[in-house]
Parts: structure tokens; sequence; C-alpha cells
């Protein structure tokens, strides 16, 4: 009687491993997202530079750290002013909550620069409820020897989701 329960529990470990093992090699990702890193930049199959220096990027603005901002900025022609963008943008300048980053899409160009678009999608409290947004965000990305930089950002301002 006990050996037909230790059969079953082998077989369901059996079976839940398969499947784990299954959506591993289709989506190259743990069960429930574990491992996945959005700023992990693939174009065609291959991992491209620049995810770190987009995360640091977005993560000190969305912080409101001017200092460490305008070192991330160090590489752009014309850097975006970073007080200017803190006050627009920030969770602390602008009281804005930043509820999720996606990462839409990277592409590879012809002159080896990656073009990354990054959403963010907002919330700001007021008297009424809470109002939603999403700000779009443009990368530019270059490798130079083993690491990437930034060299360019754009952004197309805050757009109200329709509620």
């Amino acid at each position: 009687m006990g050996s037909h329960k230790l059969l079953t529990l082998l077989l369901l470990i059996l079976l839940i491993g398969s499947g784990i093992f299954t959506s591993f090699l289709v989506t190259k990702q743990g069960p429930f997202g574990i491992g996945n890193d959005p700023f992990q930049l693939r174009v065609d199959g291959k991992l491209v530079g620049g995810g770190d220096n987009i995360r640091n990027w977005l993560y000190h603005l969305r912080d409101g750290n001017a200092v460490a901002l305008s070192l991330d900025d160090k590489d752009i022609s014309q850097p975006p002013d970073p007080t200017q963008l803190i006050s627009q943008y920030s969770q602390p300048g602008a009281n804005l909550e930043w509820k999720d980053i996606n990462v839409l899409s990277s592409y590879q160009q012809s002159d080896t620069t990656v073009d990354t678009f990054v959403s963010v999608d907002l919330a700001a409290k007021g008297p009424g409820g809470q109002t939603k947004g999403v700000i779009l965000f443009h990368f530019v990305t270059v490798s130079q020897g083993s690491s990437a930089v930034l060299i360019e950002v754009d952004t197309t301002g805050i757009r109200a989701l329709l509620q």
C-alpha cells in the first residue's frame, strides 16, 4: 500500500520536473520568471551590451539622484538636463510612482550601435483618485571593448492612459 504512494509521488515529481525543464528549454527562463532580467538585452538571440547602463540610468532617474544621473550621461554629446528630468519624471521630484519598467525591444544597427526602447508605467495620486500614465525612453548604446557606453537618451514625455 505504501509503495503506491511513493510511486505516485515520484511520478508527480517527474511530471513537474519535466514541465519545468521543457519550459526552460523553450523560453530560456526559470519558472515564474526566476532569473529573468529584462535588461539582459538580446538581439537576434545574442546578448548585446548596454543593459546595465540603461538600468542604472533609469534607477537613478526614478530615485531622483542628479549626481549619479550626470555621471551616467558622461558619454552623451548633448546630455539632457538631470535636474529637469528629475523634476518631471522622478518619484520624489514629480510625486510619481513608478509601477513597472518594460524593455520593449532592442535593435542592432549597421553602425554597431544598439537602439533600445523602454516603457515605464507611472501613477500619480490626486484628489479624484489615481491617474496612470506611460513614458517611453529611447536609448542608444555602443560597445567599447568589453563594456558598453550610453551615447544617447530620448524621451517622449508622459502620456496619460485611458481610464
